[in-house]
């Protein structure tokens, strides 16, 4: 049972498994020029995601650069643009 918890606790706390929200929020702030705590996501396929926050918004794609999974991040997969109602 011990052995089961330490694999499931690597298993979740695997650096480069997938691109991660904080990932995604640290880039479109740069791309949108504001804070990354003003970003929130929405969650498109399982590989894209739309970022928006201060007004605007963009298509941000999964990458990786490793076997299975690993080396992961997002790539900003559109322009930037005004957000709805922004």
């Amino acid at each position: 049972m011990e052995l089961k918890r330490w694999l499931m606790v690597g298993v979740l706390t695997a650096p480069g498994c997938a691109a991660t929200f904080e990932q995604l929020q640290t880039r479109a702030a740069l791309d949108f020029e504001c804070q990354p705590a003003a970003i929130s996501g929405r969650r498109v396929d399982d590989h894209t995601m739309v970022a928006s926050g201060c007004g605007k918004q963009a298509i941000y794609v999964e990458t990786c650069t490793g076997e299975n999974h690993t080396g992961c991040t997002w790539l900003l997969n559109s322009t930037v643009k005004p957000a709805p109602g922004g």
